[in-house]
C-alpha cells in the first residue's frame, strides 16, 4: 500500500495526470478533424506538456507549498529532463510551421515563471491574469496546433472552437484558485480573492452555459456526439466547481478536477462507438 501510495503522489506531482488530460484534450481537437491515431503527436504533446508544468511548479523562482516532495523531487526531475529531451527530440519530427506556432505557447509558459517584468515579477504575479495566461497556453496547445496538424483551417468554426477551450479551462482553473486561497498573496488578485468563493463558483458556472451554447453557433449539422459530449462534460463540470471548497482533500483538483478532459474524452469515445 506504502508503494503504491508512492506511486500515486509521483504520477500526481511529476505531472504525468495533468500531461494525461491536456493530451486527451488533443485528441479531443484530432477527433473533430477526422484524426483517430496520431500517437507521434500525442507522444509530443504528452513530453511538452511534463516539462512545461514541472518547470512551472519546480523552478526556482516559484514558491512551492508541496513541503513534502523533497523525497521524490530527485525521481521528478529525471523525469522532467527525460520528457525535455523527447520532447526536442520528436520536435524535428515536425513540420516548421508547427514549431513556429508552438514558439509563442513557449514564449508564455517561460515569462509565466521567469520575472522579467518591473520589480521583478513574472506573468504569474501580475495581478489578476494568472488564469487567463493558462487558458490562452492551453487552448493554443490544445486546439491551435493540432488544428495546424491537422492541416485544418482557422475559420469561424475554429475560433469558437477555441473560445471554448478558453473558457472551459478558466472554469477548470477555479477550483484550483479557490484552493490557493490559503497560500496565494493578496496582491495575485485572483477570481475568489476579488469576488469570493460563491460568486467565483456563480461565474464559473456562467462560463459554462456560454461555452455550451457556443457549441450551437458552429457551422453545418453538429454530430450528436460533439452535442451529447459537450452537455456531459458541462455539466461535470458544474458539479466539481460546486463541490469544490477551500478546504478540501488532497487530491480534490490535482487529481479529481485534472481528469475531467480525460472523462470527456473517454465520453467522445463511447458515443462514437455507441453512434457510430
Amino acid at each position: 500500500m506504502k508503494t503504491l501510495k508512492s506511486i500515486f503522489r509521483f504520477y500526481i506531482h511529476g505531472s504525468i495526470h495533468v500531461a494525461l488530460a491536456s493530451v486527451s484534450l488533443v485528441q479531443i481537437t484530432l477527433m473533430k478533424y477526422g484524426i483517430s491515431s496520431a500517437y507521434m503527436f500525442l507522444f509530443f504533446s504528452f513530453f511538452g506538456s511534463v516539462t512545461a508544468y514541472n518547470f512551472v511548479k519546480y523552478s526556482n523562482a516559484s514558491k512551492l507549498y508541496h513541503k513534502r516532495l523533497t523525497k521524490s523531487m530527485k525521481g521528478i526531475r529525471v523525469l522532467t529532463i527525460l520528457s525535455s529531451l523527447l520532447f526536442t527530440y520528436l520536435a524535428f519530427k515536425f513540420s516548421i510551421e508547427i514549431l513556429l506556432y508552438m514558439i509563442p505557447h513557449i514564449a508564455l509558459t517561460v515569462l509565466y515563471i521567469v520575472p522579467v517584468f518591473p520589480n521583478k515579477k513574472n506573468l504569474r504575479n501580475v495581478a489578476g491574469v494568472k488564469i487567463f495566461i493558462i487558458g490562452l497556453i492551453w487552448a493554443g496547445t490544445t486546439v491551435m496546433i493540432p488544428v495546424v496538424f491537422a492541416k485544418g483551417s482557422f475559420n469561424l468554426d475554429f475560433w469558437i472552437e477555441m473560445v471554448q477551450r478558453f473558457l472551459f479551462i478558466i472554469v477548470m482553473m477555479l477550483p484550483f484558485e479557490i484552493r490557493d486561497l490559503q497560500y496565494d498573496e493578496a496582491t495575485l488578485e485572483t477570481v475568489p480573492q476579488k469576488i469570493g468563493i460563491t460568486r467565483t463558483k456563480v461565474f464559473g458556472s456562467i462560463l459554462l452555459v456560454v461555452f455550451l451554447l457556443l457549441t450551437a453557433t458552429k457551422g453545418g449539422l453538429l454530430p450528436s456526439v460533439e452535442i451529447l459530449s459537450t452537455i456531459l462534460v458541462t455539466t461535470i463540470s458544474l458539479l466539481f466547481l460546486w463541490g469544490t471548497e477551500k478546504k478540501q482533500s488532497e487530491y480534490y483538483c490535482s487529481f479529481w478536477v485534472e481528469s475531467v478532459p480525460i472523462m470527456w474524452l473517454g465520453i467522445v469515445i463511447l458515443l462514437q462507438n455507441l453512434f457510430g
